[in-house]
């Protein structure tokens, strides 16, 4: 920089740099930082007027709680974006992440797009609040809104260190979704009747893909109720290799490592599940004789069809076999899917006396969710604490 000059007791700068005749500016802001900007003048006396007519539209913005500067809402959201995916790509940003890019992309940056950040207020939520709708055809969840939430108070962070909002600007982010309601499972007796079924149901299909199909998803559902494992990305991309067999004070047990929405993790199967890895493996002419050692050593899914090939969605097989056995509905007249299979798996283990911790950990999610779509079970789980007699086990 060949020329520098100073205004406004040294907190207006100009200068210029070799690679250009225009006046750059830098400007302190209440806060310290510094603001650079060009002034687009190569008349020094034309780039002084830009440079302090700049610094005095800071001082009254400050002077009435507005941002120094601000931005595009597309802008912001597209750098927090960036800011978001390079943690993921370096291995230590959160799966949720990948979520609130998403929400950024679907639903945050079409409504709010053009706008500058700092005119986001109350009304404009409440107008989105009635397009999220509309686009959802439905009330969304609570937790959909957590989701949606958070991803916007990461848009707003990244403003606020950027002194492209002022901290009393933030509007407040609401959550008037609706109440996450019971989620739809199986009782011990409705269980045993699905168990039941099945026996017969895997062999009746017409075509012979379709008894494959029937039969390994038999094994699929049965081995979700009894390890907690969520349907989709973490059975889906289950293999032999990550499954393994340990021993502890003379008993064996089966842990296996899955990875999906809150990422890598371990659980522990009910022992129950190794006779359906058997049944599984017996179907393949290359695994039938492995031991165990060998067989979890091996670089193949386990949910995958006699010829190879893997069941891309288990969603309408699974409705079909619910809707076969009349039990498509539970009791309170909620529809069941692929995910009341995990639910299932979490009442059993309640009920059997599992702590609400240890459930959580197992099953990879936290204890306020566990809390919040089981509570109803929690009071008679606490009956023979609060009444001081043991709890006896069947």
């Amino acid at each position: 920089m060949s020329e520098i000059h100073h205004f406004r007791d040294n907190q207006v700068v100009l200068y210029k740099r070799d690679d250009t005749p225009r006046w750059q500016a830098r400007i302190k802001l209440p806060t310290g930082k510094w603001h650079r900007l060009s002034t687009k003048q190569t008349d020094l006396n034309e780039a002084k007027k830009v440079a302090c007519e700049e610094f005095d539209q800071i001082r009254f913005r400050d002077k009435n709680n507005l941002s120094f500067t601000t931005k595009r809402f597309t802008s912001v959201a597209k750098a927090t974006k960036k800011e978001l995916q390079e943690q993921l790509d370096s291995g230590y940003g959160k799966v949720s992440f990948s979520h609130y890019i998403s929400v950024i992309d679907r639903y945050l940056i079409p409504f709010f797009g053009n706008i500058n950040i700092d005119s986001i207020d109350y009304k404009k939520l409440k107008e989105f609040d009635q397009w999220r709708i509309k686009k959802l055809g439905r009330v969304p969840k609570k937790s959909t809104i957590n989701n949606h939430n958070a991803a916007l108070q990461r848009v707003f962070a990244l403003a606020l260190n950027n002194n492209w909002i002022h901290p009393l600007q933030v509007p407040d982010l609401k959550n008037t979704g609706t109440k996450t309601e019971r989620r739809p499972s199986f009782t011990k007796t409705e269980y045993q009747q699905l168990y039941r079924f099945m026996r017969t149901w895997h062999k009746e299909g017409r075509k012979e893909v379709t008894r494959q199909i029937r039969t390994l998803l038999r094994d699929y559902v049965l081995i979700l109720v009894n390890t907690g494992m969520r349907h989709g990305t973490e059975s889906t991309r289950l293999k032999w290799k990550n499954i393994e067999e340990f021993e502890t004070d003379g008993n064996k047990y089966l842990r296996f490592w899955v990875n999906g929405k809150t990422g890598k993790r371990e659980l522990i199967a009910n022992h129950s599940v190794s006779r359906y890895l058997n049944r599984i493996k017996s179907r393949f002419d290359d695994l039938k004789d492995l031991s165990n050692d060998e067989l979890f050593k091996v670089d193949d899914y386990v949910f995958r069809l006699e010829n190879g090939d893997r069941p891309k969605d288990w969603h309408g097989s699974f409705e079909v076999l619910l809707r076969d056995a009349g039990m498509l509905d539970d009791r309170h007249g909620s529809r069941r899917t692929l995910y009341s299979l995990r639910h299932t798996y979490a009442t059993f283990r309640l009920m059997r006396g599992v702590s609400i911790h240890l459930l959580a950990k197992n099953m990879g999610t936290s204890v306020g969710m566990i809390e919040s779509h089981y509570s109803h079970l929690i009071p008679s789980l606490s009956a023979a604490e609060l009444v001081g007699i043991k709890r006896q086990e069947n």
